[in-house]
């Protein structure tokens, strides 16, 4: 009959045999700066592109200031404009993920909460 293998007591035998510095090595290797960083150039590009914008679109400081100017104008606060705006923009979302469906409740939560405490404050 063969003889059966006891793998811890191997697992024990191998690990008393391993030096006792890794754990130096270990923060040597954790302490030392990168030599040589990748060059992404996709990813460059993408965020080029990102940066550019299209003819006619608005950049985000001036949806910013129109959401505080219908905000100014219908004397609401902007935080009820912006999440209006989260409403219409997730409405229009094609392929929804389970992140669209989180920000859309949670849009819920914020907007009935926000006047929810509007009303009791007056």
């Amino acid at each position: 009959m063969a003889k059966k293998k006891d793998t811890l007591k191997d697992l024990n035998d191998f690990m008393k045999n391993q030096s006792t510095d890794s754990k130096s090595e270990d923060q040597d290797y954790l302490s030392k700066k990168p030599t040589q960083l990748a060059e992404v150039e996709a990813l460059k590009d993408e965020i080029k592109k990102m940066d550019e914008l299209a003819e006619g679109s608005l950049s985000e400081n001036e949806i910013a200031s129109f959401i505080q100017k219908v905000a100014d104008a219908h004397n609401i606060s902007s935080r009820q404009v912006l999440y209006r705006v989260c409403e219409k923009v997730l409405e229009d979302v094609k392929d929804r993920e389970a992140a669209d469906i989180m920000l859309e409740n949670m849009v819920l939560y914020l907007k009935h909460q926000d006047l929810l405490l509007e009303k009791l404050k007056s």
